[in-house]
């Protein structure tokens, strides 16, 4: 018995420390790749905010936000993501024609904290100089944020004790690809601006029980690329409409390292036999790249 003790306490151990292992090159990448100043525990009436820009002529992308970052986060409201949009491929149906050059996530410490924020006449003008701006709101479970990584953890586990096959390299597909030309042009001019990451911001949409059937085996083949390649989800919540009357069900914001990367895995064999199972009523992608750390 003495024995079982000690093998089921080392067992412990050594989970414990895969998981704080785990934990800690989230936080790595977060931190210093995607400069993302999401606290790891924020408080439960945190209230989050995505504000859509997109640039009025002789906008520069960096300067603009520079300006008006302070006046999205005043008092103790804090940005915590800022990414320039490299390519918006999905366009909400809900949102006018969507053209948008950067996109801001801030957190406010409630959601009466960011109605008076939004009020405030120096905010109001300085996203006025824009030639359009939309703002919709996330409420981000804590618990469930931290667990993400740990289910792809255990994820990654299973398929190590399966041997199942790699994602890496990818093998790009044969045949036509479910990615048009225009698309694929405005991904490889990004190139030259890829600092090892890029962050899809998704407003997302249940659809019928079909497509939400079809969706989730979807979700679950990109999770298994995660799991291997340690990326994915970094901010996941339910929508809050706060402008307009959008209706979403859900906002996510996905991490991938870089736009080579991005560009490889949309032409590849894995990923065009697995995105026609992406079936949504309504959705708005953008694929930016992280600058907050520039602003």
């Amino acid at each position: 018995m003495r024995v079982l003790g000690t093998v089921a306490a080392l067992a412990l151990l050594a989970a414990g420390a895969t998981m704080l292992w785990q934990h800690l090159r989230y936080v790595e990448l977060r931190r210093n790749v995607l400069h993302d100043r999401q606290a790891l525990i924020h408080p439960a009436e945190a209230f989050h905010v995505l504000t859509f820009l997109e640039l009025a002529p002789g906008q520069q992308t960096l300067e603009a936000l520079r300006k008006v970052v302070p006046l999205l986060a005043p008092g103790d409201a804090q940005v915590i993501y800022a990414g320039e949009v490299v390519l918006t491929p999905l366009a909400s149906a809900q949102i006018p024609e969507p053209d948008w050059n950067a996109i801001v996530l801030t957190q406010h410490p409630t959601r009466d904290a960011y109605d008076a924020a939004r009020a405030s006449p120096d905010r109001q003008r300085a996203l006025a100089e824009f030639a359009r701006a939309y703002e919709h709101g996330m409420k981000r479970p804590r618990l469930f944020n931290l667990a993400i990584h740990q289910l792809l953890l255990v994820l990654r586990a299973g398929q190590i004790l399966t041997r199942a096959p790699s994602h890496f390299p990818f093998e790009r597909a044969d045949g036509p690809l479910a990615v048009d030309t225009e698309r694929l042009r405005a991904l490889e001019a990004a190139r030259s601006r890829d600092r090892g990451a890029v962050v899809v911001v998704n407003l997302l949409q249940e659809g019928t029980r079909e497509q939400r059937d079809a969706n989730r085996q979807y979700g679950l083949a990109m999770a298994g690329m995660f799991a291997e390649g340690a990326h994915g989800p970094f901010h996941m919540g339910r929508s809050v409409t706060v402008e307009g009357e959008a209706r979403f069900d859900a906002v996510a914001l996905v991490y991938y390292p870089g736009v080579a990367h991005f560009l490889q895995m949309g032409q590849s064999r894995f990923f065009q036999g697995i995105v026609g199972g992406k079936q949504l009523a309504d959705t708005q992608a953008s694929i930016t790249i992280p600058v907050l750390d520039q602003l």
